[in-house]
């Protein structure tokens, strides 16, 4: 889990996908919807119950690119972007989340763009139907361990 209360989501955890890599260490294995400062293949700690995240160890050089499709756009509208961007990830090979049908989380893997997504997205994003931010816009932050 990652304590969510550092981001404004007090008594708030995320569930997050860890393989271990040693004796108490371990790789995130998902794409992170709402932690920030963490993303695909992050080396973390876990605290001694192994229950939260307590320390960035290493950066993959991985980025989260989060879409959330805001109640303004029409169901039809957000069944067609939501089509559209899982195609654009699905050509590019880039790894995906969602979260419910209108909150997905992207993967970027060292080395590559959301070129083809954000031409899918801009103008929902200039004209406030959208959501969208990078997943480090912020450092990981563990809070206090519950």
């Amino acid at each position: 889990m990652a304590n969510l209360e550092p981001y404004g989501f007090p008594d708030t955890l995320e569930q997050l996908w860890l393989e271990p890599q040693g004796e108490d260490t371990f790789k995130v294995s998902c794409v992170p919807f709402r932690v920030y400062g963490l993303a695909l293949g992050d080396r973390v700690r876990l605290d001694p119950a192994g229950q939260q995240v307590t320390e960035l160890l290493e950066k993959s050089e991985h980025r989260v690119f989060r879409i959330l499709l805001l109640p303004a756009l029409s169901d039809s509208e957000a069944t067609r972007l939501h089509g559209a961007i899982d195609d654009a990830v699905t050509q590019n090979h880039l790894k995906s989340e969602w979260s419910g049908d209108r909150h997905i989380a992207i993967d970027l893997p060292p080395g590559r763009n959301i070129h083809l997504v954000w031409a899918l997205i801009k103008d929902a994003a200039n004209d406030g139907s959208i959501a969208w931010e990078w997943g480090d816009v912020e450092q990981f932050q563990p809070g206090d361990v519950k």
